[in-house]
């Protein structure tokens, strides 16, 4: 196995002390299945205080990032490695181990990891793969087994759950029987790890099939099979239950950069089902997706009530004109996605919609009006009133009630203007 000559120097420094610097986890599994590899994880059995002494006369970075857990950051120049002590833990509920005992038994250490093919070591110094748990056996037979038994991996850490089919995702394989066995048992489990591990394992499932180019649908499948939507965003499973063959079929056609927002959209349509008023359609969406649910950002809450609105108001036909409109305000890849989910039906609406908008030269936005706020200013609208003047101008104009052309758009704004002017006299005279 090809190594940097600044981890080969840190190896022999440990074996000087009579300690064997290991790499572990994804670093070997990739290389043995001949991928490009990308973070390095090490391990051994000494202690953190002796390792960062170790750093310090190699002239390597080392600050620590759980002392309880053993680990350390170390960096060079050019690399970056997670030191983990090796050791054993305990748990009582949630993602991290209530205790921790660090132990010098490769093997011990390689029992609490999640999965064989993840528990394969690469002794740096004598050049040799330490494999105590058959994760090269494994990895040839394309199967993803839990390091222990199914029961003690996936009762201990429920994120391990999504993590498991996070795996079998990126690599295609196939879950041992036994481990998918006790993912159904201990699915429950994800309800106590954090929405924030939760949010983030979902941003990694949604294109782990992309990132060795493993075409598969493991992802949608699990979901569906395990029933773990109710689970990931804090529902009933009545309100949320399996996401449809139809939808799966668009999700995989999706580039990378859609693909979670595109499996929001398909959350969402399973969830509302029909149509959904915009106050119903706010308060659900933060119900799956705000602080009661995954607690996804401020910025991708409001971008998918923009997208469902325009979705739903084309699909059902619901001021289908304005929703064109705002349709074609929408950036390339937002306006294929929402038109990937659409009816053939709504489609053949919105189509005849643009036509319309373009045939009439329709306003995209206020910014489009053929006047401007100086245009007003110029004939003496009163300033206080230009921003609200403006949107109504364009709502007349969306509505053809009048034509986007400036002597027109500048008329109607005088008399919006002295019908407020009017208001305003009227107030005082009372």
């Amino acid at each position: 196995m090809e190594i940097s000559k600044g981890l080969k120097k840190l190896a022999n420094s440990f074996a000087k002390q009579d300690f064997h610097l290991y790499i572990v986890g994804g670093f070997v599994r990739d290389i043995l299945l001949g991928l490009n590899p990308e973070d390095i994880d090490i391990a051994s059995n000494m202690p953190i205080d002796k390792v960062m002494e170790i750093c310090s006369t190699l002239k390597f970075d080392c600050k620590i990032i759980n002392k309880t857990l053993g680990t350390l950051q170390i960096k060079n120049s050019k690399e970056c490695f997670e030191y983990t002590r090796f050791r054993t833990e305990s748990y009582t509920s949630g993602h991290s181990p209530s205790s921790v005992k660090f132990v010098d038994d490769l093997s011990i250490d390689a029992l609490r990891r999640d999965l064989t093919i993840n528990s394969i070591y690469y002794d740096i110094t004598s050049d040799q793969i330490i494999d105590p748990l058959g994760g090269l056996k494994d990895l040839n037979k394309h199967r993803i087994c839990t390091s222990n038994q199914p029961d003690i991996t996936l009762r201990d850490d429920g994120l391990r759950i999504l993590r498991v089919i996070r795996f079998a995702s990126t690599y295609n394989f196939k879950i041992q029987r036994d481990t998918a066995k006790a993912l159904k048992c201990f699915r429950t489990n994800l309800k106590s790890i954090s929405k924030e591990r939760i949010l983030n394992e979902l941003k990694l499932l949604t294109v782990a099939d992309l990132k060795f180019e493993n075409p598969n649908t493991i992802f949608w499948d699990s979901l569906n099979k395990l029933e773990l939507l109710p689970l990931i965003f804090n529902h009933s499973l009545h309100t949320i239950k399996k996401l449809s063959k139809k939808d799966k079929n668009i999700f995989y056609k999706l580039p990378e950069n859609l693909r979670l927002t595109g499996f929001y959209l398909a959350v969402l349509k399973n969830f509302g089902k029909h149509y959904m008023k915009p106050a119903h359609l706010k308060f659900s969406i933060n119900t799956l997706f705000g602080l009661e649910g995954i607690r996804e950002s401020s910025e991708i809450i409001r971008l998918l009530e923009k997208l469902y609105l325009i979705y739903q108001n084309i699909e059902h036909d619901v001021d289908i004109l304005n929703a064109s409109i705002n349709y074609l305000g929408l950036a390339d890849d937002n306006r294929m996605l929402i038109h990937m989910y659409l009816s053939e039906q709504a489609k053949e609406r919105l189509d005849s919609n643009i036509q319309l908008v373009r045939g009439k030269n329709l306003p995209l936005s206020v910014h489009d009006l053929d006047v401007t706020a100086q245009d007003l200013i110029d004939v003496r609208i009163d300033k206080r009133y230009i921003g609200q003047i403006l949107s109504t101008l364009y709502n007349q104009v969306i509505e053809m009630k009048i034509p986007n052309k400036n002597i027109a758009l500048i008329n109607t704004a005088k008399n919006i203007n002295q019908t407020f002017l009017d208001i305003i006299k009227n107030k005082r005279s009372n």
